[in-house]
């Protein structure tokens, strides 16, 4: 059985993922745990610090896109994307949490494997005009 030659792009991807997550993730529990801001507003910080960052490192190592024509466009549809993720990630943070009574970093792994998939799929779209 043969390898997917996407196999060696989803392994960049999700480590630029595991990169993103070791930064999310301590932000969102200092926050909340440690200086007692409210979750949500954890998130909102901890998420425009992992996004800003992920940004050239999807464009360039992931999807090997060094071409900085169309950089803007890019940057401008990744950043609807983003933000997309970045409220369909409150609201079921919000949700998970408040009524399926979940704790918030156990929802938050939850949440992150279907936007993960779907991330990949359309940064690909993105990354490859």
């Amino acid at each position: 059985m043969a390898l997917s030659p996407q196999l060696p792009q989803v392994m960049r991807f999700l480590s630029v993922g595991g990169l993103g997550v070791l930064l999310y993730y301590p932000i969102l529990y200092i926050l909340t745990d440690l200086v007692g801001v409210w979750y949500i507003i954890s998130a909102v910080i901890a998420s425009v610090l992992d996004y800003g960052s992920i940004f050239i490192l999807q464009k360039v190592w992931t999807f090997k896109n060094k071409n900085t024509e169309g950089m803007y466009g890019q940057a401008f549809k990744y950043s609807i994307m983003l933000a997309s993720f970045f409220t369909a990630n409150l609201i079921l943070l919000y949700v998970l949490v408040e009524y399926g009574h979940l704790w918030y970093l156990a929802a938050q792994v939850v949440i992150a494997i279907p936007l993960s998939v779907v991330s990949y799929l359309l940064s690909r779209r993105i990354f490859s005009s």
